[in-house]
């Protein structure tokens, strides 16, 4: 099986530069053969100028053009997601690409379907045209699939598929989470973009309730975005200076050596996430977890079995960690069902899974 693949840039922030390498890699080690070009860039502290978006998206297109004209792929990966600026390009794209006998598979890395059921006769024909051309998409959750038949999509043509995570290959069997006593102070992590969305103004109003409670912690805020100056004001008017540290945007692997020095994550999103890789990276190393229940998380894990549902109000935050913080026992155990859930999401499983869908395509 030959299979060409669009993948992220490699100075791509987020979770597919991370996920993605590694999957690539464990299916050569199956036997197929992988042609990997950038079709992802994604943008960094400032956004690419419209015109030079639309440059790249035309220079990439005709280059996928000449690379499927020129071998006789089976597949074409497309590491996507489904919101306005994806659409116009991956549209846009499969056009000029013209991939004729070789099948087109969308793996959506996290789809906001639902923002498009009432839309304009423009979009929703470049909706219709994806959901034509394309032979198979990739997606984390019910909640989506749901979404996309509401579009008109065929549901035969979605698989469930889950996101590659390494944090934890090289641990070995009898590894576990080391668990404070609760009057020691706790490492508590927010890793993130900055934005209203993943309530970061929340988790830091809920970490003035828990220290007025007499509890002992230090927050790691890392990330960076548009909220972040609020975020650093707030931290002075809760006079919380010495609980909460910014790092700002750090490299994959210095955030990765927070995660193994922590003991909480904190995730209380209200985004549609899809797969999101900060949470599944703590939940493979055996952290235990204060999260909302999106998409994922409702499909694959039980509360209080791999985490702790929490909703985006600071009072229910700041009880839910309280809550890990006083029970040893509740986070023995969902550190224990976390590592074997992690297991799942090693690169030779994942890859594995692919190709069963690669071989229905």
């Amino acid at each position: 099986m030959k299979i060409l693949i669009g993948m992220p840039s490699k100075d791509s922030w987020g979770g597919p530069i991370s996920s993605e390498p590694p999957f690539v890699e464990a299916l050569r080690e199956l036997g197929v053969e992988v042609v990997e070009k950038t079709y992802v860039y994604g943008d960094k502290e400032k956004p690419t100028p419209f015109f030079e978006r639309i440059k790249r998206v035309w220079k990439t297109a005709f280059r996928f053009r000449k690379l499927l004209k020129n071998n006789n792929f089976d597949v074409l990966h497309l590491n996507s997601a489904f919101d306005l600026k994806t659409i116009l390009r991956d549209s846009f794209s499969l056009f000029i690409m013209n991939p004729k006998k070789t099948k087109v598979f969308f793996k959506f890395h996290g789809s906001e379907a639902q923002d498009f059921f009432d839309t304009n006769i423009f979009i929703r024909f470049l909706i219709k045209y994806i959901a034509k051309k394309a032979d198979g998409f990739g997606i984390h959750t019910t909640d989506e699939l749901t979404n996309f038949e509401c579009l008109g999509f065929e549901k035969g043509k979605f698989y469930f598929v889950k996101n590659t995570i390494t944090i934890h290959q090289s641990l070995s069997n009898n590894f576990s989470q080391k668990h404070k006593e609760k009057d020691e102070t706790f490492d508590l992590i927010f890793v993130a973009r900055f934005v209203p969305n993943k309530c970061l103004l929340e988790t830091i109003t809920a970490c003035k309730i828990i220290k007025d409670k007499g509890y002992s912690f230090i927050l790691h805020c890392i990330g960076d975005g548009e909220i972040r100056k609020k975020a650093e004001i707030l931290v002075r008017e809760l006079n919380l200076e010495l609980e909460i540290k910014f790092t700002g945007y750090i490299p994959e692997k210095e955030v990765e050596k927070y995660f193994f020095e922590s003991d909480i994550l904190i995730f209380p999103t209200k985004y549609g996430e899809g797969f999101p890789n900060v949470f599944f990276k703590a939940l493979a190393i055996g952290m235990p977890i204060v999260s909302t229940k999106f998409r994922a998380a409702k499909d694959f894990l039980e509360n209080g079995k791999y985490y702790l549902a929490c909703t985006s109000n600071p009072e229910n935050i700041a009880n839910k960690i309280i809550e890990i913080i006083e029970n040893k026992k509740l986070r023995q155990s969902i550190s224990k069902n976390n590592l074997e859930f992690g297991k799942s999401l090693l690169p030779k499983n994942i890859a594995e899974e692919y190709l069963q869908v690669y071989k229905k395509l």
